[in-house]
C-alpha cells in the first residue's frame, strides 16, 4: 500500500480543508435503496457506489473523486459515509445523498498517526477506527476537523489491529492481524481486557470482518486465502467452524440485510458474492469486476 498524503472522498487536503465548525450528521430520511460502496487503495483512487443487488455486468452510479489510497469505508445508519486512508487520516462525509461531487464535512487524523484498518459506526453513531499500532479509537460526533479520541482501546497480545465490527448486543470485534492471527471481544464501554481472546490461527494473516447474528467473517490474505468463519457466540476455546474457499486476496468484508456475503478480492479487483447457507463448499454466486479490473480493493461499505 501506498503512502500518500490524503485528501479522501473529495478533492480537498488536511491543510485546505473546510472549518473546523463542529459537523453533526443530519438525520433525515437515507436516499432511497441500498447500496455498496468500494474504495480504491491505489493513489488518486475513487469510491465507488454500486446498487443492490448486484451482477456480474454492474455497473457503478458515480465516483467519488480521491487523491489518495482509501483502505476502509463504514456508513452509519443514515449513510453518512467515513473513509480512512494508509497513512492515519479519516474523513466523514454528511451532507446527502452522496455523489459524485461529495465533499468531506471534516478531515482529522486518527490518533497514532499510521496506517488505518477497518472503520466501523456504532448504532449511536460513534466512529470506530483500527490501526496497525494497536488500537481502536473512538470517535464521538459532532466531527470536525480538530476531532480527538473519546476513547482508546487495547490489550496485551494485540499487536495488529485490522479488523473491527460490532455485534447487537455492541460487542466489539478486532481482528488481530500477523502470523498467527486471532479474534479479541470487548465488551461496552471497552476500556477493559477483552472478554474473549480466542486461539491464533497459525499461517493466517487476518484482515477485515463482518458480524452477523450468529456468525463472524475473517478475511484471510496468507497464504491460499479464505474467508474464515466462526459461530457465535465466541469462546476461549473457538475455533473456524469452516473456511470459504478464496485464493483471490480477499480483503474487504460486508453482509447485507439478507445474510449474502461479500469479498473485496485486492488481487483480482473484484467482488464476489455467496448466498447463504454458507458452508467450505460455497462458491460465488456473483463475480464484478472493479474498475475494469485496476481497483485495489482494501474497503467496502454497505448502506443507503
Amino acid at each position: 500500500m501506498r503512502n500518500l498524503s490524503f485528501v479522501v472522498v473529495l478533492a480537498l487536503t488536511l491543510a485546505g480543508c473546510s472549518s473546523s465548525t463542529p459537523v453533526t450528521p443530519s438525520p433525515g430520511p437515507p436516499a432511497a435503496g441500498t447500496h455498496l460502496y468500494v474504495g480504491n487503495d491505489n493513489a488518486a483512487g475513487t469510491i465507488l457506489q454500486f446498487n443492490l443487488p448486484l451482477t456480474a455486468g454492474s455497473t457503478s452510479n458515480f465516483a467519488i473523486p480521491n487523491a489518495s489510497n482509501v483502505v476502509s469505508l463504514a456508513l452509519d445508519a443514515a449513510g453518512h459515509l467515513a473513509a480512512a486512508d494508509n497513512a492515519g487520516h479519516l474523513a466523514v462525509v454528511t451532507a446527502l445523498p452522496l455523489s459524485g461531487s461529495s465533499t468531506s464535512s471534516a478531515t482529522f487524523t486518527n490518533a497514532a498517526a499510521v496506517n488505518n484498518g477497518q472503520l466501523a459506526f456504532t448504532a449511536a453513531g460513534v466512529l470506530y477506527a483500527a490501526d496497525t499500532g494497536a488500537h481502536v479509537y473512538g470517535y464521538t460526533p459532532p466531527f470536525t476537523n480538530a476531532t480527538v479520541p473519546s476513547s482508546t482501546t487495547t490489550a496485551a497480545g494485540l499487536t495488529n489491529a485490522i479488523g473491527l465490527g460490532f455485534d447487537a448486543a455492541a460487542n466489539m470485534y478486532v481482528g488481530n492481524a500477523g502470523a498467527t492471527s486471532n479474534i479479541l471481544v470487548f465488551a461496552p464501554p471497552y476500556t477493559g481486557a477483552p472478554t474473549v481472546t480466542t486461539p491464533a490461527v497459525a499461517g493466517t494473516a487476518f484482515r477485515k470482518l463482518a458480524v452477523t447474528a450468529t456468525q463472524l467473517f475473517v478475511a484471510n490474505v496468507a497464504g491460499t486465502g479464505g474467508i474464515y468463519v466462526y459461530a457465535l457466540p465466541l469462546t476461549n476455546a473457538s475455533v473456524p467452524a469452516f473456511i470459504i474457499p478464496d485464493a483471490n486476496t480477499p480483503e474487504a468484508i460486508n453482509v447485507d440485510a439478507a445474510g449474502n456475503l461479500y469479498a473485496g478480492n485486492l488481487s483480482t479487483s473484484t467482488v464476489t458474492v455467496y448466498a447463504p447457507p454458507f458452508s467450505a463448499a460455497s462458491v460465488p454466486a456473483t463475480t464484478l469486476t472493479v474498475g475494469g479490473g485496476s481497483f485495489a480493493i482494501f474497503g467496502m461499505a454497505i448502506g443507503p
